[in-house]
């Protein structure tokens, strides 16, 4: 029993091996392009950028990349999201692309 309750308390003190992934992962037709996100990379069709931070705000994603490049995914839902680039000012609607 001691050792069953140890086990459970060593458990429950470290972090989640297996996080969920964020709401964003997968593909998507972007209108002007495919984009391509994993948990840790962005692919706009140039190959993948590995993804330095990502902020959640409510529903809503900041990621950010090398040279402080950020893009923003809001109203993400299982079959669709928004994209929007900090720097260019430019916004997609975004269709999850299912395989």
């Amino acid at each position: 029993m001691f050792r069953l309750a140890a086990a459970a308390l060593l458990l429950s003190a470290l972090p989640a091996i297996a996080a969920e992934e964020p709401p964003y992962v997968g593909t998507w037709n972007c209108e002007v392009a495919t984009f391509t996100f994993t948990a840790d990379t962005y692919d706009s069709g140039e190959g993948p950028m590995p993804i330095v931070k990502s902020e959640k705000d409510g529903g809503a994603y900041t990621l950010t990349f090398a040279d402080d490049y950020r893009i923003g995914l809001a109203n993400i839902t299982d079959s669709e999201m928004d994209w929007a680039s900090e720097a260019s000012g430019d916004m997609f609607h975004c269709k999850k692309i299912v395989k």
